[in-house]
């Protein structure tokens, strides 16, 4: 890997002639060829698998924060509330508006009823003047009967004055009648057409007032509107005031604490982070690309709690789909057995036991060493001690380094199975006596 750089200590130089006679204690490790690498070694921290972020429903500036990290939270307890002076101002502005609403209701229904009032007398009045109209066209109709008759008797007398058979007295009153029966039509008419106009009027009456029940009713249906929107107001500052307390839903210890009194919460936005005590405990191990394609949801698992210094026992439950957008690593989740002593936040080692082999990318004369026995990395090159054949002495050599394969260097320039100095390579030289120790795989 260029420009990578792993300086840890200076070999010794061997000055002391009767030290170096003395056997210095090495621990090895085997150099292992890809296809023997079945087990991904990976670290992680214990933590309960339910996590909830506790958030409010509602914004608002933050009163109270009663807890902090590490502190035990009960089911139900309030954890933070929000200052609720704005929610009852809301409160009380809604019910004001909803009771000034439903007054409105109360004076639209009053116009409803008199607008039907309206209706109701000027039906009547419509059908006043319809009989008034049946009685003039009647009264027309006789005047106009009159004047006919008189009309002709007048006619007829004319003729007969010329011959001498009537008298000019008798040719007057007939002309009298004529002019009464004449006036009697015109005003019969005059009757008429008053008539037909006061029914013009009552039909028009009618249309008006038909309008204003339907205004009226209009009237009732905005108010009633109103109403609903007032109550649906009262309702949701009702909801915000519950809301204004954030309580918590599990028993857990607070993980984290993000907020503090007085500050500004948006909906959603977390207060608290609160890890579930009464969900499992679990071993969250990020690993890479390459090691996650070859893990599956059941391969076990031994786990190393260094503050315990105790083995445990495990099975991966979970391979995540994605990878972490901040790290690229993939989470691996490992239920633990035995692990009652085991706390939150613990770190750990897990040799996951994959069942599926290494995809065949390293070259044939590739082998995997430790990391914790690299000297030195740089420009291509890797420099660590190795056991000799007469399995007393060690030399150092280098090596083309290919790349990190977890807590594992890939090289290129030894056989697989040789032994590779993993501790006390700080106090050796080339070719210097050593006790040998074989570390446990």
């Amino acid at each position: 890997m260029a420009g990578v750089a792993l300086i840890l200590s200076a070999c010794g130089n061997g000055d002391d002639k009767s030290k170096a006679a003395e056997p210095v204690l090495v621990e090895i490790k085997r150099a292992q060829s890809v296809t023997e690498q079945t087990e991904i070694v990976a670290t992680g921290s214990f933590r309960r698998e339910k996590e909830i972020d506790l958030s409010f429903r509602i914004s608002g500036v933050l009163r109270e924060v009663g807890f902090r990290e590490g502190q035990l939270v009960d089911k139900g307890t309030v954890v933070a509330s929000i200052d609720p002076t704005q929610v009852e101002a809301q409160i009380i502005q809604a019910q004001a508006q909803a009771m000034q609403a439903t007054a409105g209701i109360g004076q639209a229904v009053e116009q409803a009823r008199a607008a039907t009032s309206s209706i109701a007398s000027a039906r009547a009045g419509q059908a006043q003047a319809e009989a008034n109209t049946s009685r003039a066209a009647a009264a027309l109709a006789q005047a106009q009967a009159d004047l006919s008759n008189a009309k002709r008797d007048y006619d007829r007398d004319a003729t007969l004055v010329q011959k001498g058979f009537v008298s000019e007295a008798r040719l007057d009153a007939r002309k009298t009648r004529l002019d009464v029966a004449e006036a009697a039509t015109r005003s019969a008419e005059a009757g008429l057409t008053a008539a037909r106009q006061g029914t013009l009027a009552a039909n028009a009456g009618i249309t008006q007032a038909q309008a204003g029940a339907g205004a009226a009713q209009a009237g009732v249906q905005a108010a009633s509107g109103r109403a609903r929107a007032a109550e649906a107001v009262v309702s949701a500052a009702a909801f915000d005031r519950r809301w204004a307390r954030l309580v918590s839903p599990v028993r857990g210890i607070v993980l984290t604490r993000a907020a503090e009194p007085g500050e500004i919460t948006a909906p959603g936005q977390p207060i608290l982070t609160v890890a579930d005590e009464d969900s499992p405990l679990i071993l969250r191990t990020p690993v890479s690309d390459k090691d996650v394609a070859r893990i599956q949801v059941g391969d076990s698992v031994d786990v190393y709690v260094s503050a315990l210094s105790k083995n445990l026992k495990g099975v991966v439950t979970r391979v995540a789909e994605r990878a972490d957008p901040r790290t690229g690593a993939f989470d691996v989740d490992i239920a633990v057995e035995g692990g009652g002593e085991v706390k939150t936040g613990f770190f750990a080692e897990a040799r996951i036991k994959a069942k599926t082999s290494a995809a065949p990318v390293a070259a044939s004369n590739e082998v995997l060493v430790p990391t914790e026995a690299l000297i030195g990395v740089t420009n291509g090159k890797a420099s660590f001690f190795v056991l000799n054949g007469d399995q007393k002495t060690v030399r150092l050599v280098t090596v083309d380094f290919v790349r990190l394969q977890g807590n594992q260097a890939l090289v290129r320039g030894i056989p697989a199975g040789l032994g590779i100095v993993t501790s006390g390579g700080a106090y050796v030289s080339d070719k210097a006596l050593v006790s040998v120790v074989e570390a446990k795989s």
